[in-house]
């Protein structure tokens, strides 16, 4: 099983501060589930690919978890990368705690290797011992000749064709160039494929589960079978919650009440039945004249819901613009900043319109 930035005890502050206790129990809950998937699957080699938790907050009850998990399941051998968000350095839980035998934690910027007990796989990697590793891991690196009947495989929590990077950055020519059999790659909390280089095969996992609403979707570990000549690697969905984005026109829509059951329906068809479990940042679109804060009032049933409104008010602002009074002076105004505007401004000045409007019929 290949995971990656899991970031246990995260603060999660972005979005849910009153919910972050709950959504970092979530998390622990999530990895556990993973280890006891790999279990059932009979895992040999669980690697992370590092930010296991962060450093700055995690606490003494997710250390001893880790060390419960990791002991109750001897059989697997699970081997840690150290990255940026938790470096191994003097004062590192790593360091302060004592693991079980069938644990490996890379200690080193420089590279190194362990050998998996019982088997031809040798896992390779290196530790970040600060919140930055500005130095290109696989620069000069070869894969020495005693290692030529193994699967060697690398760990490596790094920026993949990011030259500049101060994250371990990685070129694809020095990977394509290495020779490993599988690159289990962390520090990207966006998925990718399952990619080859040269012979060596890549990937990162992403996040187990996302942290914010700019990591949407779903979210999960790679699981399967790695051997010389390629691997047979699926992704795992492990995420509790879902971040989601989603436009939905409501066009047509009369009333507040008929403007948030057409958003939970948009979503319920979409996502199933569990939908009302993740997390929603929604933009309503189309034609409709709602208040948006009366309409997320009634998303109550969501785990949490975000709205932005970007809904054009029924009205035929030409003929509003000459009509007698303050109000059909302001769209006249208006009208004639909107055709002079264009980009950012043009949709600041859309809202200020409709905001303007509704002011007049006293609904802000």
């Amino acid at each position: 099983l290949h995971c990656a930035d899991i970031h246990l005890d995260s603060p999660f502050s972005l979005a849910l501060p009153a919910d972050a206790g709950k959504r970092r129990t979530e998390l622990r809950s999530d990895f556990s589930s993973a280890v006891l998937y790999a279990k059932t699957e009979g895992c040999k080699l669980f690697l992370i690919a590092g930010d296991l938790f962060d450093d700055d907050f995690v606490t003494k009850d997710t250390m001893e978890m880790l060390v419960h998990e990791f002991s109750a399941f001897p059989s697997c051998q699970f081997v840690i990368s150290p990255g940026n968000h938790d470096p191994f350095c003097e004062r590192s839980p790593y360091k302060l705690t004592e693991w079980p035998e069938n644990v490996h934690i890379f200690e080193s910027p420089e590279m190194g290797y362990f050998d998996i007990p019982e088997s031809d796989v040798r896992v390779w990697g290196y530790a970040f011992t600060s919140d930055t590793l500005t130095s290109p891991p696989l620069a000069g690196f070869h894969i020495p000749e005693d290692s030529d009947g193994k699967i060697n495989i690398l760990l490596a929590h790094a920026d993949l064709g990011a030259p500049l990077s101060p994250y371990a950055p990685l070129s694809e020519k020095e990977l394509e160039k290495s020779g490993f059999a599988y690159a289990a790659l962390g520090h990207i909390h966006k998925r990718t494929e399952i990619r080859r280089l040269g012979k060596t095969f890549y990937a990162y996992p992403g996040c187990p589960e996302g942290m914010g609403f700019d990591e949407l979707g779903e979210k999960g570990v790679y699981i399967g079978e790695i051997s010389k000549g390629g691997n047979n690697l699926e992704f795992l969905p492990t995420a509790r919650r879902m971040c989601l984005y989603e436009k939905i026109d409501i066009t047509g829509c009369e009333t507040n009440a008929a403007a948030a059951e057409k958003v939970l329906a948009a979503l319920r068809e979409k996502y199933g039945e569990n939908y009302a479990e993740n997390l929603c940042k929604i933009e309503l679109i189309g034609t409709a004249n709602i208040i948006p804060a009366e309409v997320l009032s009634r998303l109550g049933s969501l785990y949490y819901a975000k709205l932005r409104d970007k809904t054009e008010p029924p009205i035929n602002y030409e003929e509003l613009s000459h009509e007698i009074s303050l109000k059909g002076l302001f769209v006249k105004n208006m009208l004639s900043r909107l055709n002079a505007a264009d980009g950012e401004e043009k949709e600041n000045l859309k809202e200020a319109l409709k905001l303007g409007l509704k002011a007049f019929d006293g609904e802000v």
